[in-house]
C-alpha cells in the first residue's frame, strides 16, 4: 500500500501540481467544485476530504488510483454509500442530475428547472 507519512493536504498539493493544475481554482473548475472545496483538500487545519462520488474523476485528473486517494483521506471504499434519509425524491433526483452534470451550479439549475416544470 502507499506510504502515508506526509499529510493528505501536502500530498494532495503535490499531486495537483504534478498533474499540471497550477492553482486550486483551476482544478476546482475542471471538477465542477468550488475553489473553497479544493482549498479544503489542501488545508492542514480544516482537513477536508473529497466525497466518494468525486473520487473516480479526481483520481483520473491527478493520475492516481482511487484507492490511494481514499487511503490518504481515510475514506472507506467498501462501505456502501447511504442514501440521505428524509429527502424528497425530487431533491434526490436533482442531486443526481447535478452530480451527472459535474458542475457546482448543477444543483441550483436542476432545482430551478424542476420548479419551473412543476
Amino acid at each position: 500500500m502507499w506510504g502515508v507519512s506526509e499529510s493528505a493536504a501536502v500530498w494532495f498539493r503535490r499531486a495537483r501540481l504534478r498533474a499540471g493544475y497550477r492553482s486550486q481554482g483551476e482544478l476546482a473548475r475542471v471538477l465542477g467544485l468550488s475553489r473553497a472545496g479544493c482549498r479544503q483538500l489542501e488545508s492542514e487545519t480544516v482537513q477536508g476530504r473529497p466525497s466518494r462520488s468525486v473520487l473516480p474523476h479526481l483520481s483520473r485528473l491527478l493520475s492516481v488510483a482511487p484507492e490511494e486517494l481514499a487511503a490518504r483521506y481515510g475514506i472507506d471504499l467498501e462501505r456502501p454509500i447511504a442514501e440521505p434519509a428524509g429527502l424528497p425524491p425530487d431533491v434526490l433526483a436533482a442531486i443526481e442530475e447535478a452530480v451527472a452534470r459535474g458542475v457546482a451550479r448543477g444543483l441550483h439549475e436542476a432545482l430551478g428547472e424542476r420548479a419551473r416544470r412543476g
